[in-house]
């Protein structure tokens, strides 16, 4: 039993020096990219489990948030939070799995923050709960809560100005789906480290 751990250990360790490896060949990812996904990875865990599932876990957020609202999660914004996770995580991901599935999004399509910017349009419609067209001060702080409940109303407040470009009050799919590509995949200190709030950690 314990040689079998050893050996588990040591694959997961080999796994995670190759991964940086290959990001390395490409300066991507960064330190700060692992600073912002490692932050995030965990909450959006909501099963415990020690893994990440495209859609169950994605499809649980979803839920999470429409309960934050007041309202019921339907068929069709709940298919968008699974097509997300889907294309996001794909099937179940430990975090070094994960890592090293960004590292060939990134090597496989140049314009990476183009196609992932397309991709989170999926994301927005879900967080659109009420399919208004535009994401409320309600609808983001009931996403970002689901994954960071200790937010508290100003950090909150800073990340939806952040991201809010044109200062209408409410977010558009555009300003989403570039802030939300942004956090991910920028390389380095942008001011898209505070999408999920404002998180002012030094790294």
């Amino acid at each position: 039993m314990i040689i079998r751990r050893v050996a588990s250990l040591r694959q997961t360790l080999m796994r995670r020096v190759q991964v940086r490896q290959q990001g390395s060949a490409a300066g991507f990812p960064t330190s700060f990219n692992h600073a912002k996904w490692r932050r995030v990875y965990p909450f959006q865990d909501f099963d415990r489990k020690g893994y990440v599932n495209g859609s169950n876990d994605f499809a649980t957020w979803g839920e999470m948030s429409a309960k934050k609202v007041g309202v019921e999660l339907d068929d069709e914004a709940k298919k968008c939070w699974v097509t997300a996770g889907q294309k996001y995580f794909g099937d179940t991901k430990s975090y070094d799995e994960w890592v090293e599935y960004m590292v060939e999004f990134v090597k496989n399509y140049p314009n990476y923050i183009e196609i992932s910017e397309q991709l989170n349009i999926e994301m927005f419609k879900g967080i659109d709960l009420n399919k208004d067209g535009v994401v409320s001060l309600d609808e983001y702080k009931a996403l970002v809560t689901s994954v960071f409940p200790d937010l508290s109303d100003d950090d909150i407040q800073y990340g939806f100005d952040m991201i809010d470009e044109n200062k209408d009050g409410v977010l558009s799919q555009s300003e989403v789906s570039i802030a939300w590509a942004r956090y991910y995949f920028d390389g380095d200190d942008t001011k898209y480290r505070h999408f999920y709030g404002k998180w002012d950690e030094e790294i």
